[in-house]
């Protein structure tokens, strides 16, 4: 039995015709549109042995998102393994959305915030419902505190009843499951930090893999400057970062529309700084100014932004040199020698 026909019996579906063959934006996947008996899906196959790791990563992003009932994204079905394949290349089974680039970028903008506001918004109302002992509010400092940003931004704290009950908060960075940005794979292994999360999870592992591969020892001096001042990054923060849960890989390539509603796909998930889903976004371009008015309306924009959107360019730059070559060399060396000698006292 191969990998297509696998996909028809889990479906159960006696129509299965393929309608078209799309460009994915991954490195090494191929889109295919089916026909069946209810509709339409998309599946998306990868034919190396990490296909796996990858699209249950995939998966399970995708379904966090959908969760939270914030922003659109395909619906994923279920992930298959080829059988006749001994290198577990596979396939992930979603929900075909025909897409059309963005065009409200005002919502856009207003829903992803609503994603990172999500985790942050449903601790406060879990924390508030905790509050309520035998049908008496308890009026902690804490109670008190929420009730005040419920009123004070009430359009951000619309979370329906039930989702509180249903849903885990979230009080850590990192994730459930690898993900994989591109084609490799993201350490997502909890910490309590996110700092010490973004530094030893996401940049080390990918400025490991360009002195492994490319040899270039500068790259080692400038990472060893940065370490010791990435905290002062930070310093301009009013508050504790909240752990956000994030698309992870938000370049316009990631993006479109269906009917009105903006929608986001191909994620690489997991909790952090919201300000990081800004890195690539930034680095390509392709979001206009209504998106970003949107959004800091919502999260008001803190001091130090910029500084700390060129820190997490910094893992997409050294991403991109892992993934394409030599291309993004320049780039990425230019940025962490910036980084590295830039005046942060």
């Amino acid at each position: 039995m191969d990998i297509l026909t696998e996909i028809q019996e889990r479906l159960r579906t006696k129509t299965f015709n393929p309608i078209n063959k799309i460009k994915t934006n991954g490195c090494t996947c191929e889109g295919l549109i089916y026909e069946i008996d209810n509709g339409i899906i998309f599946v998306k196959r990868k034919d190396t042995e990490d296909a796996l790791d990858m699209f249950q990563g995939e998966m399970i992003s995708l379904n966090k998102i959908l969760q939270t009932q914030t922003i659109r994204v395909p619906k994923p079905y279920f992930v298959v393994i080829d059988p006749l394949s001994t290198k577990q290349c596979g396939a992930i089974v979603m929900e075909y959305l025909d897409l059309k680039p963005v065009e409200d970028w005002e919502r856009f903008g207003s829903e992803l915030a609503n994603l990172h506001l999500f985790n942050y918004v449903l601790g406060r109302k879990k924390k508030r419902l905790e509050s309520w002992v035998g049908g008496n509010l308890v009026r902690s400092e804490m109670s008190q505190k929420i009730d005040v940003d419920l009123a004070v931004k009430p359009e951000i704290y619309h979370i329906p009843d039930e989702l509180i009950k249903q849903v885990e908060h979230v009080s850590q960075f990192g994730f459930d499951a690898p993900t994989c940005c591109g084609k490799i794979p993201q350490n997502n292994e909890w910490h309590d930090n996110w700092i010490e999360f973004y530094a030893r999870n996401k940049l080390q592992p990918q400025i490991d893999m360009v002195i492994e591969t490319y040899g270039d020892r500068k790259i080692i001096e400038h990472w060893s400057q940065l370490q010791l001042k990435i905290d002062k990054f930070f310093l301009d923060l009013t508050g504790p970062i909240e752990p956000a849960l994030l698309h992870g890989d938000l370049w316009s390539g990631n993006t479109g529309q269906v009917v009105d509603d903006p929608v986001i796909f191909d994620p690489s998930s997991f909790y952090g700084h919201s300000e990081y889903d800004f890195a690539i976004a930034t680095l390509f371009g392709g979001f206009n100014r209504m998106f970003y008015d949107a959004y800091f309306r919502k999260i008001p924009q803190n001091k130090g932004f910029q500084k700390r959107n060129d820190l997490y360019k910094l893992f997409h730059l050294f991403n991109h040199w892992n993934h394409f070559g030599r291309s993004y060399q320049n780039q990425s060396v230019e940025l962490i020698k910036k980084l590295a000698n830039l005046n942060l006292d």
